[in-house]
């Protein structure tokens, strides 16, 4: 355990805020790459799958939207980051599993969060590795099949290394890296992605923007 002395109870977990109806919202498990004892002070990595309902326009005269056979399926995540790549590679296969199901199924499906992993090339070479530091998988899209957008904004960086104090020190010479995202169907239409540079504020993680409209781009 680290930091020692230990600095006692924590609670943790993924949590998806929306103001849209929730039709349910599930945990899904994902595989655990240690063994006992070492998986005992490790996180239960996992993803959340968040359904919201969509509607058809109304038409004239009915007094309420009629229930699409669509939905919005959002999946929030956290994959493992101190394995030594096994468990990575067995937790994006479940993923893009569970993306793909709903997407054959004809849903919108966005699926962000912490990958621990880099999608390209680019977003590792926008922050190289320093020695002696943490460093991300690559996350296999050849997984996923067609049909998917792998989304970063390498402009900025959305983790920062956490050997150290953030305040008062050196800031250009942490490690930086772009290992967060989404991954979204093509019948989504994407305006924009964007990490917002708000300095490590509230944790080792800057926050991530996505703007899109559902369906496909009119051509």
């Amino acid at each position: 355990p680290y930091p020692v002395p230990p600095i006692g109870k924590v609670d943790a977990g993924l949590l998806t805020l929306t103001g849209c109806h929730v039709e349910s919202a599930n945990r899904i498990q994902l595989p655990v790459p240690f063994k006992w004892p070492v998986r005992l002070v490790n996180l239960k990595r996992c993803v959340t799958r968040t359904r919201i309902p969509l509607y058809e326009p109304s038409e004239e005269g009915d007094d309420a939207p009629k229930t699409s056979d669509k939905e919005l399926v959002l999946f929030n995540l956290h994959l493992e980051a101190f394995d030594d790549g096994e468990g990575k590679i067995a937790q994006t296969k479940m993923l893009a599993g569970l993306l793909q199901e709903e997407r054959e199924k004809g849903n919108y499906v966005i699926a962000g969060g912490e990958f621990n992993q880099f999608f390209t090339p680019e977003d590792k070479e926008a922050y190289p590795d320093l020695a002696g530091k943490w460093y991300p998988g690559e996350l296999d899209i050849e997984q996923f099949g067609k049909g998917w957008s792998f989304l970063t904004d390498r402009g900025i960086p959305s983790c920062r290394s956490l050997d150290r104090p953030y305040e008062g020190a050196d800031h250009d010479s942490f490690q930086y890296y772009v290992i967060d995202g989404f991954i979204v169907s093509d019948n989504i239409q994407v305006h924009e992605i964007k990490t917002l540079d708000q300095g490590f504020v509230c944790s080792d993680h800057n926050p991530v923007l996505l703007t899109f409209t559902l369906g496909k781009r009119e051509q």
